[in-house]
């Protein structure tokens, strides 16, 4: 087992100058990481060049769901207030838009590729997951999602998400992965809905499930649902039908606000948030941090766990379905010439005795590698499935070797006490950064009281 020191790459050494201008708590969060990045490459998790803080975003993020006449463009055309506007009001956006910052007046439009292949964007290898749903879906990437990039100040050191909203499509599966991936790792997540709109059946096979996730947030305030009333709607909106219908699609926290020309107090509320977007992300990196930790041992271990006792049962009942073929052969012998006779001779039981176990071991070993080809294929699987960066396949093959063959040990190879030990100090010391990031935010930064506009909070 390699016990080198694991490197920073030059794009996390930067990070971590951003992190020491920006956030004390942070820098060390980011530091943790990388004691963390030891543990993994010396388990041999992860490579040289790769690291666990890309399972996390450094920078807020904000997504913004809506159908086109949900008002969700005007909204983030409103707030970036760049000139020319950030997204096009008058274009078609089937897919996944992830918008940036460039000092550069002129924008810049790339395809799906340029998201999925970089870590620091929150697609970061989705196309493997998408992969999954539908074979052929990661050569068509750039179907999924795209990235835009825009000069405007309030974009720096932020991402924002411009999603589908909930129109029934081809891709309801993928979009509904897209969706739920790019929520659950958003600081602030604005779901936008046309007031227009008299019912929200017709979006139930899609909107229901998103409603569902959620609710299993461990952050459900972050959600927030916009009814946009363009000024030329004629009726009023009626807050306790839109309440019940949402309810009745699986809603049960979040926060509620009609949103109009004439409601600035609604505006500024919103804006209120976006403002402070900061405090939610330095909160929602240490939690990830907590998370990412717990699950080394409750996830990623857990899975290679499972993997080599699988591979372990495999084995011996391989084993032994060969022992009783050869038991069967011998009743059959002693039926037909009197077998048992000539194996009671001590000298003649001992030979037979040592070439049976001279013919079981490379069976055994055979076997054993056949099993382990497949389980390790399922292990992969199992890593794009749960959009692990850790490489579940290397350790569990790490653990095959000869003499965990032939003996009984089912643990992955490196996961010692004194491993364990050092992930507990970890986690101890990535609690005490959440009350040290409670002094940095002092009363002044903390989000005012909510505005009268907003009407529904926490259900």
């Amino acid at each position: 087992m390699s016990m080198s020191e694991k490197t920073v790459s030059s794009s996390l050494q930067q990070l971590e100058q951003q992190l020491a201008d920006k956030n004390p708590a942070l820098l060390q969060a980011f530091r943790l990481y990388h004691e963390l990045d030891q543990v993994a490459y010396n388990l041999g998790l992860i490579g040289i060049d790769d690291s666990l803080a890309n399972k996390t975003s450094w920078s807020p993020i904000i997504t913004v769901i809506g159908d086109a006449s949900s008002g969700k463009i005007e909204f983030i055309n409103h707030y970036l207030n760049s000139t020319p506007p950030a997204i096009d009001p008058h274009s078609i956006h089937a897919q996944f838009t992830v918008l940036i910052y460039r000092d550069d007046q002129s924008p810049m439009t790339l395809p799906g590729t340029a998201v999925d292949g970089d870590p620091r964007f929150p697609f970061f290898h989705i196309s493997e997951r998408l992969e999954q749903l539908e074979k052929g879906a990661s050569r068509n990437i750039n179907s999924y999602l795209e990235l835009k990039t825009n000069n405007s100040n309030q974009l720096k050191d932020k991402t924002i998400i411009l999603a589908p909203g909930f129109a029934a499509n081809q891709k309801q599966a993928e979009t509904e992965l897209l969706r739920e991936h790019a929520s659950t790792l958003s600081d602030l997540v604005f779901v936008f809905f046309d007031a227009r709109q008299s019912t929200l059946e017709d979006f139930r096979s899609s909107l229901s499930p998103f409603l569902k996730h959620s609710a299993r947030s461990n952050n459900p305030s972050k959600y927030i649902y916009v009814i946009n009333e363009p000024s030329n709607n004629t009726e009023s909106v009626d807050l306790n039908n839109w309440k019940q219908q949402l309810i009745h699609l699986g809603l049960e926290a979040g926060q509620f606000f009609v949103l109009s020309e004439s409601t600035t107090s609604t505006q500024q509320a919103i804006e209120q948030k976006l403002t402070n977007i900061d405090v939610e992300s330095a909160y929602r990196i240490l939690n990830n941090l907590q998370q990412h930790i717990t699950e080394f041992d409750t996830v990623v271990v857990h899975e290679v766990q499972k993997g080599i006792d699988l591979w372990k049962d495999r084995a011996h009942f391989t084993l032994t379905i060969v022992l009783s073929f050869i038991a069967l052969t011998l009743v059959a012998g002693e039926i037909q010439m009197g077998l048992l006779a000539v194996l009671l001779d001590p000298f003649v039981a001992s030979v037979a005795l040592f070439l049976l176990i001279v013919c079981l071991i490379p069976v055994h070993i055979y076997s054993s590698k056949v099993h382990a080809k497949f389980i390790a294929k399922k292990l992969a699987e199992r890593q794009v499935e749960l959009g692990l960066i850790e490489n579940l396949p290397a350790l569990f093959n790490k653990s095959i070797t000869l003499w965990r063959i032939l003996l009984p040990i089912r643990q992955p190879v490196g996961w010692t006490s004194d491993v364990k030990d050092t992930l507990d100090m970890l986690t101890t010391r990535a609690k005490g950064l959440v009350q040290s990031l409670n002094n940095t935010f002092n009363t002044s930064s903390a989000t005012p009281s909510a505005s009268k506009e907003e009407t529904f909070l926490n259900l």
